[in-house]
């Protein structure tokens, strides 16, 4: 006797259902594009943590009153170089002073004090703050050079602090604002600062080093766009460097010493920075997208 129509489109049905879940299953895991949050709880409470949170909070305090003190000393013998800030840095470093005071409050905060990622960037924080107030401080004496090494070696530890933050993706909104954001404006400022005293330290103030000017800055800014591209603070550190390059454009057109093609060029880097930003946030967004649909990912 022939199978009744009903109970074979049922048996094909359960068939089809089978072997939809068992393709699944065996489903590749698509992973995001960059190092997910990690959400396992934080380990106990050791000794450094709190030492590390109060020594950030004196270096933050340390740069506000240096960047108060000083921040003005080192305008007169800015005007030797041809990437001038003008008296932006003045007003900026006390604002970043206040920012990182704030960001070493939350980090002081029983959810955050032992948490990992503060563990990986705070202490390089608070050491770049530290070592930025001690730059302001040469900038404005006689000690161009030494002044422009210090910060240097503050811009270096603050991109570094930066990379950590790569390696521990923010598990809520409140981390990537406090403590994402201050660290990311901060190198990205004080890159651009640090090129400010070279130039000055150097004595490139003539048209005739308007090429050597250019083709540093240009160089610094890849890494800048390759931080950029990354994935905690990317667009607090192309505020940073943006803002600073575009008052340098300022400065430099208002005062007429800087060629107005290298005025120019200061503006076409930080739009370039930027837009690495926010390509990557795209670039983020889309892949999201993607995984939450079960699409492979393109890129």
């Amino acid at each position: 006797m022939a199978e009744p129509q009903p109970n074979r489109q049922l048996r094909t049905l359960v068939g089809s259902a089978q072997r939809a879940i068992t393709e699944s299953a065996r489903r590749p895991a698509f992973e995001l594009p960059y190092t997910p949050p990690d959400l396992r709880p934080n380990p106990a409470v050791e000794p450094f943590d709190k030492a590390r949170a109060g020594l950030f909070a004196l270096s933050g305090m340390l740069l506000l009153a240096t960047a108060l003190a000083f921040g003005t000393g080192m305008d007169g013998r800015s005007q030797a170089s041809l990437l001038d800030t003008g008296l932006v840095h003045a007003v900026i470093w006390p604002v970043i002073g206040i920012t990182l005071i704030g960001s070493a409050v939350f980090s002081a905060l029983p959810g955050q004090l032992s948490s990992r990622r503060q563990r990986a960037s705070g202490i390089y924080a608070l050491s770049a703050a530290a070592l930025m107030a001690c730059a302001l401080t040469l900038a404005s004496g006689f000690l161009p050079w030494t002044a422009a090494s210090v910060s240097g070696a503050a811009t270096g530890i603050a991109l570094y602090g930066v990379h950590q933050l790569n390696r521990h993706t923010a598990r809520n909104r409140a981390e990537r604002i406090a403590t994402d954001l201050p660290l990311g404006f901060f190198a990205g400022f004080a890159l651009v600062y640090t090129l400010q005293l070279v130039f000055a330290a150097a004595g490139w103030n003539g048209q005739g080093h308007a090429l050597a000017v250019s083709l540093v800055a240009v160089a610094a800014a890849v890494p800048a766009a390759v931080f950029a591209h990354s994935e905690r603070g990317r667009h607090a550190f192309a505020s940073g460097f943006g803002l600073a390059m575009a008052a340098a454009a300022v400065q430099g057109w208002l005062r007429g010493a800087t060629p107005l093609w290298v005025c120019m060029l200061w503006v076409f880097l930080a739009v370039v920075v930027f837009v690495c930003a926010e390509n990557r946030r795209f670039q983020v967004s889309h892949a999201e997208h993607r995984v939450q649909a079960g699409r492979t990912l393109d890129f």
